[in-house]
């Protein structure tokens, strides 16, 4: 009779799924769905699968951890780069105003060249005149007094001409003092003017340099940047492989739980289940609010499917998911998509699946009571929301759950 049984699984295993699914990356283990493989052999493939799929999102989870990281790094540093080129503009401001003064005091300091040569020119030129009047006074003799007198027309004659050669030597002494006097002022203020052009120079080279040191550290934080774009490439392509690596694992996945469902379903139709077709219970006492029906509809979340296999049940966390028909459980266990499940084969070729529960209160092989509570509501594995996706199979495929629940 064993024999018998399993015969019969083999064939509607080799007839339902009749593939080979060999994966030649070299992160992926060659996987053979063969006739001969048991529930048992497909539940460890399972596993191992699902620990691959969770190793995979660990690496994903990490290689967007260092993009992210690297991004804001980036991004700091593209900020400061920022500052760094609104200094180096100020900095070039600032010495085109030193270049600008600069200017401007070197004409200065070539109006007070100008100015004292010309001050010099003329000091030296009533230096000259005095010296030749002093000559004459000494050659021709300074007249006595009196000469003065006797050669004068009246004594009014005599004053005027006796103070007026006296204030002619005092006039070109008063006259010198006041050019050498000038002289030394052109020349101070030459001198200043010097020193202040010097300074302004000072000044417009240390700009120069500091503009020159923030150029390089620019230069340097771009060589920076470019150096993290690089490693977020680098790890964005990482990213991409660990994507395509957990689409495969997660394809593999799913195709193992179809040989799980159908084998279930060829166990009961050989006779292993418990209970009938008729009379299946409502799987969600607290809730019959419909959320998603049986059938194509519009992706709800990543990594769900477009085809709903079955109905999802909106009902609060922890609410009761009980039995709906009496029979044995042939899987209770995890997955990336159904999160924490349930399968409960019935007999005649019928199974019943509960996805996304919070708690799992049944174990492989148990046997199950109509309207028993097996598991509890949540939102595990692909799910938006607290509820329970319940599912029927006949003969290894799905079919519309409100024929027996409705």
């Amino acid at each position: 009779m064993k024999r018998k049984r399993l015969s019969g699984a083999c064939l509607i295993l080799a007839a339902a799924l009749a593939f080979t699914c060999i994966f030649t990356s070299d992160k992926l283990p060659l996987v053979f769905a063969s006739q001969t493989a048991d529930t048992d052999e497909l539940e460890e493939q399972r596993q191992e699968t699902q620990e691959k799929i969770d190793d995979i999102k660990s690496d994903i989870k990490s290689a967007k951890e260092k993009i992210e990281n690297l991004e804001n790094s980036k991004s700091s540093l593209q900020s400061y780069i920022s500052q760094l080129d609104q200094e180096a503009n100020e900095l070039e401001q600032r010495i085109q105003e030193l270049n600008g003064e600069i200017t401007d005091k070197e004409a200065e300091v070539e109006q007070a060249r100008v100015d004292l040569a010309e001050a010099e020119a003329v000091a030296e030129k009533q230096y000259e005149d005095m010296k030749k009047r002093i000559q004459y006074l000494y050659e021709n003799g300074t007249p006595s007094m009196l000469e003065l007198l006797l050669t004068s027309d009246s004594i009014a004659d005599f004053l005027n001409r006796s103070t007026y050669a006296s204030q002619m030597t005092r006039y070109d002494r008063d006259m010198l003092n006041e050019y050498i006097a000038q002289k030394e002022a052109v020349e101070q203020k030459k001198q200043e003017l010097e020193l202040e052009e010097e300074e302004l120079n000072l000044l417009a080279d240390a700009a120069k340099e500091q503009k020159s040191a923030v150029e390089d550290l620019i230069a340097a934080k771009n060589a920076e940047i470019a150096s993290y774009q690089a490693q977020i490439d680098s790890e964005s392509s990482n990213a991409e492989e660990y994507e395509a690596d957990l689409a495969e694992q997660e394809k593999l996945l799913d195709q193992i739980e179809q040989q799980i469902a159908a084998a279930a379903a060829a166990a009961a139709q050989d006779g292993d289940g418990d209970g009938g077709a008729s009379g299946f219970l409502w799987p969600c006492p607290s809730s019959r609010r419909i959320t998603s029906y049986f059938g194509p509809r519009e992706q709800p979340t990543a990594g769900a499917s477009t085809n709903h296999k079955g109905i999802d049940i909106g009902a609060g966390y922890g609410s009761a998911i009980i039995a709906s028909a009496a029979g044995r459980v042939t899987t209770a266990t995890y997955s990336s998509s159904a999160g924490n499940y349930v399968v409960i084969s019935h007999g005649n070729g019928i199974s019943t699946v509960y996805m996304h529960c919070s708690a799992l209160y049944v174990s492989v092989g148990q046997t199950v009571s109509q309207g028993e509570t097996i598991a509890a509501v949540g939102s595990t594995g692909y799910s938006t929301g607290n509820h329970l996706h319940f599912g029927v199979i006949v003969n290894g495929s799905y079919v519309n759950p409100l024929g027996y629940v409705g």
